[in-house]
């Protein structure tokens, strides 16, 4: 940014590289837009009190015009900036508002068992002999066990919230985990996310924040999102 300074009689003499600013936006604008009027009134100040027997060098009075022309420009690019930050919160509010009551796929395999109902959505590196998937509670215990996908890609799992011998569980916070092995025994590599029902939206610092039973989540962070029992593969017990 540049200013200028110092009326002295008929001379005007500008400095470069304005004094500090700020990293607030509101403030940076009203430093700016103090910089461009002050600029504006000293170089009319200055055209106002020249010498007409010894005139500006014109060299020097069109480094002065383009100075004032980048103040110019930075006062209308924060305003700019600024109108735009703001609709793009806008957008972000709008967005994590109509996620309400639906299911959000984050990063993790801990899922929240709700109405009898836990979901997840596995990938397999590579298709596999056999897929064994684990549910775990809260305490480490194994609840259930049961077959897995064993094609090679993504696989999305209900959890109907039933034990391995037909009860059914109370709801809370439980974690599956995927094993999974080719035909030659070897491991096969995979990842693993929990889906979690949004129930309410906060903003920190102008930043969504999604909350689940799992804790909060930055709209940033959610991979996916689909409508409760949406699900193409169920595993309920037999």
């Amino acid at each position: 940014m540049t200013s200028v300074s110092n009326v002295t009689g008929s001379q005007v003499t500008t400095t470069g590289a304005a004094g500090a600013t700020s990293s607030d936006p509101a403030t940076a604008s009203a430093q700016n837009t103090a910089n461009f009027d002050s600029f504006l009134k000293l170089l009319t100040t200055q055209l106002a009190n020249q010498d007409p027997l010894n005139p500006i060098d014109a060299t020097q009075f069109t480094s002065q015009l383009a100075q004032f022309s980048q103040v110019e420009q930075q006062v209308q690019t924060n305003s700019n900036l600024k109108n735009l930050i703001t609709a793009q919160n806008a957008g972000q509010a709008m967005t994590s508002v109509s996620m309400l009551g639906k299911l959000a796929e984050v990063q993790g395999n801990v899922a929240t068992l709700q109405g009898g109902s836990a979901e997840w959505d596995y990938t397999l590196s590579n298709a596999a002999a056999s897929t064994t998937i684990t549910i775990v509670n809260s305490d480490g215990q194994t609840v259930r066990t049961m077959p897995g996908e064993t094609a090679t890609g993504a696989h999305q799992l209900v959890w109907d919230g039933k034990a391995d011998d037909g009860t059914q569980l109370p709801d809370g916070q439980y974690k599956a985990q995927v094993t999974a092995i080719d035909s030659s025994n070897n491991a096969v590599s995979g990842t693993i996310d929990a889906f979690n029902l949004i129930n309410g939206v906060s903003f920190n610092s102008g930043v969504p924040m999604l909350s689940t039973p799992n804790g909060q989540v930055a709209l940033s962070d959610v991979i996916s999102v689909h409508q409760p029992n949406a699900a193409t593969q169920s595993a309920s017990s037999q």
